[in-house]
């Protein structure tokens, strides 16, 4: 446990005592340390009531301080840029690109200079005036992802104002010590920025599992808790804190034994953790010899490294959104032909599904622009956006087809609803295999061609889509959703989102069986293929291969290796006849509190 509390919890005047928040677990993990809030970046905008006028032959000096701190501004988002490029991903540093266009803006500086000369006010007030004005108004639209534009504004708008005061921004990349950050948000440059050796874990007020801090903390491995609500107010910095990222709990003013009790947990979990990373080289089969293929959720061409570390069969889900988001141009077919053909390479032979692009919903991308959907999870999203935009379906496709020629890939289109969809989509498919023969270009042109099953109709339909498919691969995460009418991340609804449902296996059952029929395979990509608890439920229906975050592929493995298939069986029967979701899980968790107890402790935080 990276540990950085005194033996004592520290005690002053105020006999601080122990404090329990909860919220949503976003990375999972254990961490003790003290606490750096990061303030809320719209705090730095200034009262605009509150102000003292300039004399008239100031005006022109506090234009030219503003004009300054713009420059000055400019010049640290390019060198913040530079910086991002070299130490990340190349798509994290397009989170620039939208700060370029604030401060380049001339109508909004215009404006600003006018309010200095006019009212004869400060620089400050001025910008803080008008930048609260399109704050708000960019707040209040109805598109989502012009929304989301307004935590750029404000990242921007600290910035400058931060230079106008002379401070200059607070620098999350050169932290004092190791730390658990609290914060009631995160900006993207503040998250792309953090000094990572030094942070511990985060507790965010705000966001969801998608949020941007939450996605960065899983791939940084560390701790993580959003939906912290009144959270950063009971807290100053220095604060002892300890963050179960297991249970999404966080408690403040640990004891001396509660401390204890969490660096017990994370050295029994350390120590599994090294047991499992021990056995990456054994098979993934059960007692009775079935071979269960375990892959691994791939998020970009960097995480492939972690493929090979645990032991992944291969890439069960490759996403390729990354390429098109925090970008104001599409990739061309060159750009992702290189990605493809990188990720494929390095899988030396394994196979390397790569699912289309599945934009919309949650994931919007500026290239695209933006547009108005009353329900985007019902709207043009997946399949149906890029049917509705062949050309950059056709782009990608050819892109792969080309990558298929280096390496075992394979391709996926995801959220299929019906025949019509599928067919269309394998029109296009030959159209691009037919240019790429004219224009003597190196295919792969038997590849190997599944879709996801992951709305109702998809897996009521799956004998007729089975004719025409090579695999499916069902992503449960959408599935349980659109079957249950819950949205995930919605913590007042939260408690109905229930894989264990029995409408929701009676889907995958019947997926599986339509699979079976017709000699094709079913594998599961969602979050249940990543929770031992669900395991001998999905072997059991017939699932054959499971994919997932590569962290969770070894104690999925040791699952596998303890359970026959004749007790899988008999296990997903029970959960079949269930009345509830509960009763279903109950028979599984049986299975693991005798055979495997030390794993269902570690996801249940020790």
């Amino acid at each position: 446990m990276k540990n950085n509390l005194p033996k004592e919890p520290k005690r002053d005047k105020k006999n601080k005592r122990e404090i329990m928040f909860h919220g949503i677990p976003a990375s999972p993990g254990i961490a003790c340390g003290t606490v750096m809030l990061v303030h809320d970046v719209s705090s730095a905008l200034l009262d605009s009531k509150e102000y003292k006028n300039i004399p008239p032959e100031q005006v022109e000096e506090e234009v030219q301080r503003f004009k300054s701190a713009i420059e000055e501004t400019r010049v640290e988002i390019k060198e913040l840029r530079n910086r991002i490029q070299t130490s990340l991903e190349h798509h994290e540093a397009n989170i620039f690109d939208a700060h370029f266009l604030i401060v380049d803006d001339r109508m909004l500086m215009n404006e600003v200079c006018m309010l200095i000369t006019k009212k004869q006010i400060p620089a400050e007030t001025a910008f803080s005036q008008t930048m609260q004005k399109y704050i708000a108004a960019i707040s209040a639209v109805a598109d989502p992802y012009l929304r989301e534009r307004a935590a750029d504004v404000k990242d921007v708008a600290a910035r400058i104002i931060s230079h106008l005061q002379g401070k200059g921004k607070f620098q999350l990349d050169h932290l004092p010590g190791p730390c658990i950050i609290a914060a009631k948000d995160m900006t993207p440059s503040d998250t792309a920025l953090l000094d990572r050796a030094n942070v511990l874990a985060f507790a965010i007020e705000s966001g969801s599992k998608t949020s941007h801090s939450a996605i960065l903390a899983r791939s940084m491995k560390i701790p993580a808790i959003v939906g912290m609500n009144r959270f950063v107010e009971c807290l100053e910095d220095g604060d002892s804190m300890i963050v179960d990222g297991f249970l999404g709990i966080a408690i403040l003013n640990p004891t001396k034994d509660t401390i204890e009790l969490y660096q017990q947990k994370e050295k029994s979990k350390a120590k599994l953790y090294s047991e499992l990373l021990r056995e990456t080289q054994l098979q993934s089969e059960t007692t009775d010899g079935y071979r269960i293929q375990l892959a691994a959720n791939m998020e970009s061409a960097d995480n492939i490294a972690d493929v090979k570390k645990y032991g992944a069969a291969g890439v069960g889900l490759f996403r390729t959104e990354y390429l098109f988001m925090n970008t104001d141009t599409l990739p061309d077919e060159e750009e992702q032909f290189e990605v493809y053909r990188k990720v494929a390479e390095a899988a030396d032979g394994q196979p390397v599904v790569i699912r289309t692009l599945d934009l919309g919903g949650d994931k919007l991308s500026r290239a695209l622009g933006a547009y108005h959907e009353q329900n985007p999870f019902l709207g043009l999203r997946a399949i149906r956006l890029c049917l509705d935009n062949p050309s950059i379906l056709k782009t990608q496709m050819s892109a792969i087809l080309r990558a298929g020629s280096f390496g075992n890939v394979q391709m996926m289109f995801p959220m299929i609803s019906c025949m019509d969809e599928l067919n269309r989509a394998l029109e296009l498919l030959e159209e691009v295999k037919s240019d790429l023969k004219n224009s003597n270009l190196k295919f792969n042109g038997k590849m190997k061609i599944g879709i996801m099953i992951e709305i109702p109709s998809a897996a009521l339909i799956a004998d007729k889509l089975a004719r025409k498919a090579d695999f499916f691969s069902i992503g449960t995460n959408d599935l349980v959703q659109y079957t249950l009418a819950v949205d995930r991340n919605n913590e007042r609804v939260a408690g109905l989102y229930q894989p264990t449902h029995p409408a929701v296996l009676e889907l995958i059952a019947r997926t599986t069986q339509a699979a079976s029929d017709n000699s094709i395979w079913t594998a599961v990509c969602g979050e249940m293929a990543g929770d031992p608890r669900y395991i001998p439920i999905l072997i059991g229906l017939g699932v054959r291969e499971l994919s997932m975050s590569p962290l969770s592929i070894g104690h999925i493995r040791r699952l596998i290796r303890k359970i026959s298939m004749h007790d899988a069986e008999r296990i997903a029967e029970k959960a079949l006849a269930a009345d509830t979701a509960e009763e279903a899980l109950r028979h599984s968790l049986e299975f693991m509190e005798k055979n495997v107890p030390e794993i269902l402790s570690s996801i249940r935080g020790g």
